[in-house]
């Protein structure tokens, strides 16, 4: 996999990448997270994996599980994402 980032961020990420351990199917849930492009390059934007080390692995699984929905089961997921992102901002 390749990184997407400054020199340090690219240290910092491929580091966290290999204390995590992280499984291929786990490595992969991240790179198709960073975008289409990036994905069938195999480029990792590595502040996905600096900003979300703590829980990476757990992160990387549920973006398995969400590229398991069905389109309109995704479509549904980001409107209710943006929805509550807007009532949070509203307060």
């Amino acid at each position: 996999m390749k990184m997407n980032g400054s020199e340090k961020q690219i240290k910092w990420a491929t580091d966290i990448l290999r204390e995590k351990n992280l499984t291929n199917e786990q490595i992969d849930n991240l790179l198709r997270y960073a975008g289409p492009t990036m994905y069938s390059q195999g480029i990792m934007y590595a502040p996905i994996i600096i900003d979300n080390r703590r829980n990476l692995a757990v992160y990387a699984d549920s973006l398995g599980e969400f590229y398991k929905l069905s389109d309109k089961e995704k479509h549904e997921v980001a409107e209710n994402a943006a929805a509550a992102l807007r009532q949070r901002i509203a307060v």
